[in-house]
């Protein structure tokens, strides 16, 4: 039920930013928000951040492998997660885009029919809903495009091993 619970959070959070904002941040504070109960906002953080403070609040283990140390990142996401390939992608995974340790990374909502939607803490005003490529028979809702390659997909240990905060 945990990594619905990461899906439920990421969903939440890009239906809610106009009332629950994020402030994109690559300085010391991207991961301020993991262990604060209740939510704070503005919520500073990154991609990888994000990802991690969607864990954080299902109750997953640190998909960095860090004990929520507030010291990860993508190379950290894709040294410590099982990485699939594309055809077996679902709802709950990763993305990983770039080369070495990985530019950018995204949660994945919603796949069908070869179709990848994430959500994507990008750039201010995110957190977003983003196609992992142009979808090829959803339409595309407005949503806009990622594209960057080579894209690293990663499944995260379902196991829950934290209190699971719901959010409203």
């Amino acid at each position: 039920m945990s990594i619905q619970n990461f899906i439920t959070n990421a969903n939440w959070f890009a239906q809610n930013k106009a009332t629950h904002p994020f402030n994109y941040t690559e300085g010391p504070e991207r991961m301020s928000a993991i262990g604060q109960w209740p939510v704070k906002y503005p919520v500073n953080c990154d991609c990888s951040a994000f990802v991690t403070f969607c864990a954080w609040l299902a109750g997953l283990g640190d998909p960095n492998g860090q004990k929520y140390d507030h010291e990860g990142y993508t190379g950290t996401l894709l040294s410590h997660n099982t990485h699939i390939p594309v055809d077996q992608v679902q709802a709950g995974d990763i993305v990983v885009y770039g080369p070495g340790t990985g530019w950018h990374t995204a949660i994945v909502v919603d796949v069908e029919h070869g179709d990848i939607l994430t959500v994507s803490m990008g750039e201010q005003g995110d957190p977003s809903y983003v196609w992992v490529n142009a979808p090829k028979v959803l339409p595309s809702q407005g949503h806009p495009v990622d594209g960057r390659e080579p894209q690293t997909f990663l499944r995260l240990n379902p196991a829950v091993v934290g209190t699971v905060h719901t959010l409203s």
